[in-house]
């Protein structure tokens, strides 16, 4: 508020807030590694640079492990704590989300840790995919992605994009 000095007129300012509700960083693209004898894989550089340190590897849906920089992941405890009905399925939703739960930390050469639990859960033998997912990236078993792939068509893909652009939003509904 700004006064003019007139004890008579009072002049208030309004400032505008603007909240971002765009992520600042989309985590995008498909980037295959190797696992090595130990379970460590080298997380690629044009991921791994977007993850900063409070980042968090945990089971996802579907037979996945997920990361997630430290604003999504406290996002995704929140979901899980107003998701529970009872302080019993809080306790139990908390302890299936962190137990499996691990900090993302990289040695030297850029290779991330996987433990025998996250890579039993997921699935993973030799090979991984990362995905970027907009705001996280999954952590995904070779064998499955090339499966799930494979029933990709470009038709599938179509059927998809008209579906989400009927569903309201403001793009146009097909692709220019």
């Amino acid at each position: 508020m700004v006064s003019s000095g007139d004890t008579d007129v009072t002049t208030v300012r309004l400032e505008q807030s603007r909240v971002d509700t765009v992520p600042a960083v989309t985590f995008c693209g498909t980037f295959r590694h190797r696992i090595d004898e130990k379970g460590r894989v080298a997380v690629p550089a044009q991921l791994r640079r977007f993850l900063p340190e409070g980042s968090v590897v945990t089971p996802g849906p579907e037979t996945r492990l997920m990361i997630w920089p430290p604003a999504e992941w406290a996002a995704q405890i929140d979901r899980f704590l107003r998701t529970a009905e009872t302080p019993a399925q809080e306790r139990r939703f908390m302890r299936l989300l962190n137990a499996s739960s691990s900090a993302f930390d990289v040695d030297a050469q850029g290779r991330l840790l996987l433990s025998v639990q996250q890579r039993t859960f997921a699935q993973i033998v030799d090979q991984v995919v990362f995905v970027g997912v907009g705001t996280g990236v999954e952590v995904v078993a070779d064998e499955l992605w090339q499966s799930e792939q494979a029933d990709l068509s470009p038709d599938e893909f179509t059927q998809v994009w008209d579906l989400v652009h009927q569903r309201g939003t403001s793009a146009s509904p097909s692709p220019a």
